[in-house]
């Protein structure tokens, strides 16, 4: 583990080297395979996690069985480190989408950097605001927003060079709805000369247009 590794983390980018040091001796490096847990909603949480390479789901489970999807990450970002502050149970689970490499930082250790190092405590203050401010878009769009609408902000957010590598299912995941409405908002969306749906991702034709539909 070098202090380069974790330069390329947001979360510790702007840290002096001996912050970075110090955090690289207690870092952990974890690998996990596609499709496999790394964290259970409920359970106790072993550290905060930050992401090297791989994509990850971060999810809720509702009572009836469906799956609400709070975010997916990438590499750079970081997640679970709200009950490391509060001392509470995982408030998601977290899946890997593909092979995942992370670095672990386990809470005492954390912990034990922070009160060494309070440039670490305000970077971690600073990134959970942002975390923050995300999760309140997402519950203005539950709250607010058609499955349409929905799905066209999901699709810009995706998109950043043109196509979502997403399923239906995993956009009505982000969405929350289930994959028929999802399917028959996309179709719509194919219809009106938006988007073009291929095998396991949707291509986005028309960035204006679905700015558009998030607004309706």
């Amino acid at each position: 583990m070098t202090i380069e590794d974790l330069r390329a983390i947001p979360l510790l980018a702007s840290l002096d080297p001996v912050t970075l040091g110090d955090t690289a001796r207690r870092a952990q490096r974890c690998t996990f395979r596609p499709g496999q847990q790394i964290l259970t909603e409920g359970e106790e949480a072993p550290g905060l996690f930050l992401i090297q390479r791989g994509r990850v789901r971060l999810s809720r489970m509702a009572p009836d069985g469906r799956e609400q999807v709070l975010a997916m990450l990438g590499p750079g970002a970081h997640f679970d480190p709200v009950p490391l502050f509060d001392g509470g149970l995982n408030p998601s689970s977290a899946r890997a989408m593909s092979r995942v490499v992370c670095l672990l930082l386990p809470r005492e250790d954390l912990l034990a950097l922070i009160r060494r190092h309070p440039d670490l405590a305000y970077a971690a203050l600073s990134a959970m605001a942002g975390q923050l401010r995300e999760l309140v878009a997402l519950v203005e769009d539950l709250a607010f927003r058609s499955v349409r609408a929905r799905l066209a902000r999901q699709l810009l957010v995706e998109a950043g060079e043109g196509a979502a590598q997403l399923t239906q299912q995993e956009l009505a995941e982000r969405a929350g709805t289930v994959r028929e409405m999802a399917g028959r908002a996309l179709r719509r969306l194919a219809e009106e000369g938006l988007v073009r749906l291929e095998r396991g991702r949707v291509i986005v034709l028309d960035h204006a247009g679905l700015a558009r539909v998030v607004e309706e």
